[in-house]
């Protein structure tokens, strides 16, 4: 499957359920969009991250930045059937993810990996508080969390990868947990 599965259209103000190409489905709150058919993500010397069947929350809403958000989440495959090594690998990123591309990096702490089951198969989730975040475009927040879950796919790639961002102050970091939660095969 190249392409995720198409959008399922529920009743505003319901959570929004956002099928993959890898064979598992996630919801987003309400008020957030449903980009399922869209990519995002960063790009620095670093590397890059872009993440498929993406959820976001104020999406434009700092006009010095094209493109910026103030919550996204998405997925991403890996070959990789290491599912500690996957994720720890994929929450490295925000060291780069939120430096100003001179050098100057964040202050990251990590939270141990929790491991849990969706659907009777292994996941891991790792979580990343960012502070002390270079502010570049005056659009950066002050601090930001960063989660990522690890699990086996049942499509298109042996690990699939959910990610979930929440800029503090600007939306309730917990959804990250509400969004974790609704993890399940499609």
């Amino acid at each position: 499957m190249l392409f995720p599965p198409p959008k399922i259209d529920v009743e505003p103000g319901q959570p929004q359920p956002i099928d993959t190409r890898y064979g598992l489905t996630y919801e987003i709150p309400a008020d957030w969009k449903n980009d399922h058919g869209a990519s995002s993500g960063w790009s620095g010397e670093e590397g890059h991250a872009v993440y498929g069947s993406v959820g976001s929350f104020g999406y434009r809403s700092c006009p010095e930045k094209d493109g910026g958000w103030l919550a996204i989440s998405g997925v991403a495959g890996s070959r990789d059937i290491d599912l500690e090594t996957v994720a720890t690998e994929r929450i490295r990123d925000v060291e780069w993810i939120f430096d100003d591309n001179a050098g100057t990096r964040p202050t990251v702490e990590y939270a141990a990996p929790v491991w849990f089951e969706i659907a009777d198969r292994p996941a891991v989730r790792i979580s990343a508080r960012i502070t002390d975040i270079p502010q570049v475009s005056g659009c950066e927040p002050d601090a930001a969390r960063f989660d990522i879950v690890a699990t086996p796919g049942y499509a298109t790639a042996q690990t699939m990868v959910l990610m979930v961002q929440v800029n503090e102050g600007a939306y309730d970091v917990d959804v990250a947990d509400d969004i974790i939660a609704t993890l399940r095969p499609s």
